[in-house]
Order: C-alpha cells, then structure tokens, then sequence
C-alpha cells in the first residue's frame, strides 16, 4: 500500500488509531522526502539506534520524525 493511501486509511486499519487529516497526511510525506533527501533515511527496515542517532541530531522536533518513519514501515506491511 502506498504510504499516503496508508495514512488516510490507518484509522482503518488499525484499532485505536485516529483519522488523519489531509495537511497533516501531506506533512508526513514531507518529513519523509526530507529524511531522504538528506540522507538520514535509506530504506532501512527498522529503526536502529543508529537512525535514531541520526534523526535526534538533525532534528530538534525528532519525535516527529521517527513517527513518520514508523508509520512508513508499518505501510509496507498492508
């Protein structure tokens, strides 16, 4: 499932989760792209330490970010 079907679906999909609205849906591919185009995200299949590292360094609202890059893995599983 692309990521952008999957965070407008998640509440779906997933007992307990909210409904995520269209700004915010777009904000999460934006940190995404970022993470990529900086470097900070390669693909990886799970966050490690070092990713973790990685984001907590180059973001002060690095939360955020890994949050993004977990729910992008969890899409990778629907």
């Amino acid at each position: 499932m692309e990521f952008k079907e999957y965070l407008m679906r998640k509440h779906e999909l997933k007992v307990g989760e909210r409904k995520i609205k269209e700004i915010s849906v777009q904000q999460y591919i934006n940190r995404l792209e970022n993470m990529r185009r900086d470097g900070i995200y390669n693909e990886e299949k799970h966050i490690d330490n070092i990713l973790e590292k990685k984001i907590h360094e180059h973001y002060r609202d690095w939360k955020t970010y890994l949050k993004t890059i977990e729910h992008y893995l969890s899409s990778k599983n629907y």
